[in-house]
C-alpha cells in the first residue's frame, strides 16, 4: 500500500524522469546551488521538453528545485526539501544507511502516536472504534509476510490518528506508513511479535483512558524500536567476525 504511488508512476517515462531526477538530488549526486539546463535535462533524461518541465514543476513543489524566469532551475539545499512527501521519503530511505533512517522515523512517530493515541481516546466515536477495531481483527488474520499485514497495521494506525480528529495528525499518515514499511523491510517477524500490544492500544481508546492510550502506543514504538534494532545490529556483528 505505501508507496504504491511511486510504482504507478515508474509505468511513464514523467515518473522515471522524476524519480531517476529526483533521487540524484537526494543522493547528492547534483550539488546545491548546481544549475539543470533544461536543454541537457532533455538529451540526458531523453525526454521531451513538456516532460522535463512537468518534472521539474514537480521537483520544486517538493521543495528539491527552484525556477526562475532569468536564473533557471538550481537544486535547493535538504532544508527546503519536503521531507514528509512520499516521494522524498522514498529516495532518502534508497539513499539513506538504513540504521539512520529507520532511527528518524521512530523519533518523529513517538512524538506523534502516543499523543494521538491519547486524543483518540478522549474524541474517538463508536464508528472511529469500530474501524480501529476491524483494522486490528485485520491483523490478527493476516499472515506476517504479506501485504494484507502491512495494509492492516497501517489502516490501525490511521484509524487511530482518525480518531484523534485533528486534521493536521491525518497528514502524518504518510510519515507513519513509510516508518512501517521500513519495519516490515527489516524483519516482518516483527508484525506478530507486536500485535497484541495493539490491541492494548485499542482497549484504552475503546475505554475512554488517555493516559493508557498514550503509554500503551509508546510501549509499542518503543518494543517495536529495539527489536528491529537488534535484528538491523545482527548482519553487521556477523560481518565483522
Amino acid at each position: 500500500m505505501i508507496f504504491k504511488e511511486l510504482k504507478r508512476k515508474k509505468r511513464s517515462l514523467f515518473g522515471q524522469v522524476l524519480e531517476g531526477l529526483g533521487s540524484r538530488i537526494v543522493r547528492g549526486e547534483l550539488q546545491p546551488g548546481q544549475t539543470l539546463p533544461e536543454t541537457e535535462l532533455c538529451r540526458d533524461l531523453g525526454a521531451s521538453r513538456t516532460v522535463v518541465r512537468e518534472v521539474l514543476k514537480t521537483l520544486s513543489a517538493k521543495g528539491l528545485v527552484d525556477t526562475r524566469t532569468r536564473t533557471g532551475t538550481r537544486v535547493l539545499e535538504a532544508t527546503h526539501w519536503n521531507l514528509l512527501d512520499l516521494d522524498v521519503l522514498g529516495w532518502r530511505y534508497a539513499a539513506m544507511p538504513r540504521m539512520q533512517f529507520f532511527r528518524e522515523l521512530f523519533e518523529l512517530r513517538r512524538m506523534i502516536e502516543p499523543n494521538a493515541a491519547a486524543l483518540a481516546a478522549e474524541r474517538a466515536t463508536a464508528p472511529d472504534i469500530k474501524a480501529i477495531a476491524d483494522a486490528y481483527a485485520d491483523m490478527q488474520k493476516a499472515p506476517h509476510e504479506s501485504q494484507s499485514a502491512i495494509d492492516a497495521d497501517l489502516s490501525f494506525h490511521r484509524a487511530v490518528l482518525s480518531a484523534a480528529h485533528n486534521e493536521l495528525l491525518t497528514q502524518m499518515a504518510g510519515v507513519i506508513g513509510a516508518g512501517l514499511l521500513t519495519s516490515f523491510r527489516i524483519s516482518s517477524s516483527s508484525f506478530d511479535v507486536f500485535v497484541p500490544q495493539h490491541g492494548e492500544i485499542l482497549e484504552a481508546i475503546r475505554y475512554g483512558r488517555p493516559n493508557a492510550a498514550r503509554a500503551a502506543m509508546d510501549k509499542l514504538l518503543l518494543s517495536t524500536r529495539d527489536f528491529l534494532e537488534r535484528e538491523l545490529a545482527e548482519p553487521a556483528a556477523a560481518a565483522t567476525q
